[in-house]
């Protein structure tokens, strides 16, 4: 007749089995935490992608439209024009973006009707939001970025390592050419890379 009781052994096995099961589920949890938090990332990265996308395109078009505006107004100006798309055309055939960034924020052109006060294409300055945790509670905080080159666009539009102004810029930017008819040259829209060679990449 077996007597009330476990001995060692069920014991052991069964300390072991909840040992086992508990560290299923903490892990479990911690990977379904981790997912959360990498397609929280992902979604505010592409939110910032889009919204860069658009700043871009923008200015862009902006600056074409102002360009032809120009162009038709004399002759001289014409051929001025012609030598600023060339002077474009030649930094996109190089995907030298920083020039180009350069010309849309401080063109070389003045009085364009499109741009923003001050001359630029782009925005001179950001508000973003940084979001940080005191206590375990989400805080967030606003911090104003001048945008005077392409790094500072970039980190304008949190598009960084860790999604702060602050951080490792991880994106690069395509600006494209611009229509030049004389040269049988098409427009080609930016494309912006994010996370280059990782699982996360996205390019738009």
């Amino acid at each position: 007749m077996k007597t009330k009781g476990f001995t060692i052994i069920e014991l052991v096995v069964a300390c072991t089995l909840l040992l086992i099961l508990s560290t299923i589920a903490t892990t479990s949890t911690y990977n379904f935490v981790q997912a959360t938090a990498n397609l929280k990332s992902e979604y505010t990265g592409v939110q910032d992608i889009m919204a860069l996308h658009s700043a871009l395109v923008n200015a862009k078009m902006n600056y074409a439209t102002d360009l032809a505006v120009v162009a038709s107004q004399s002759s001289t100006t014409a051929s001025e024009v012609e030598q600023e798309i060339k002077i474009w055309n030649g930094f996109a055939a190089q995907n030298d973006s920083a020039d180009l960034i350069g010309l849309l924020i401080n063109p070389g052109f003045t009085g364009l009707p499109l741009a923003h006060p001050g001359g630029s294409y782009l925005p001179t300055s950001r508000n973003v939001p940084v979001i940080t945790s005191v206590n375990g509670n989400p805080v967030t905080t606003y911090v104003v970025v001048q945008i005077i080159n392409i790094n500072s666009l970039l980190e304008a539009y949190q598009l960084t390592d860790n999604g702060t102004p602050t951080g490792n810029i991880d994106a690069t930017i395509s600006v494209g050419t611009m229509l030049d008819v004389a040269n049988g040259i098409r427009p080609i829209l930016p494309v912006i890379d994010w996370k280059s060679g990782t699982p996360q990449e996205i390019q738009y």
